[in-house]
């Protein structure tokens, strides 16, 4: 990539697109297409998206939580070819600045022990609160991981 990729707040152009990359990042353990349509009601400044030459390279969803100064990550995906330029950094860093715009104050995500991506997790300053073994359901474990904002 010559130059990096723009980061912006979701279009409802984008939708088939990101569920696009959902698919091709986690296969069958995604979210319905019609998650990411609600999740953008809902929060639509918390819906970002990589782009580069027109092309969507990644997302990330952020949520809040029932106490609305908990903030979510709820999911983080980049294109396999696109992996390696810090686009997921760049991701997290503006949705935790968008929880941070809201008032939220502690932000928290879930990831499979067996992820690479938890090295990134744990460098931006997340902490490991809890592992959970059957937190999907049977053997579908996740660490549960916050960080303090602001």
């Amino acid at each position: 990539m010559h130059q990096p990729p723009i980061l912006r707040v979701a279009r409802h152009t984008d939708m088939h697109a990101i569920w696009q990359i959902d698919v091709d990042v986690f296969g069958e353990d995604t979210y319905p297409g019609f998650f990411f349509r609600q999740a953008m009601d809902l929060w639509p400044e918390l819906l970002l998206v990589a782009e580069l030459d027109g092309r969507l390279l990644g997302y990330a969803l952020g949520g809040l939580g029932q106490n609305r100064s908990q903030g979510w990550l709820l999911s983080l995906a980049v294109l396999p070819e696109a992996r390696g330029f810090g686009l997921a950094e760049r991701m997290m860093l503006k949705v935790e600045q968008a929880l941070t715009d809201l008032r939220v104050e502690h932000v928290r995500l879930t990831v499979d022990p067996a992820n690479p991506a938890q090295r990134l997790y744990f460098r931006l300053g997340y902490q490991k609160l809890a592992e959970e073994r059957d937190y999907f359901g049977p053997d579908e474990a996740r660490l549960l991981l916050e960080k303090r904002l602001g």
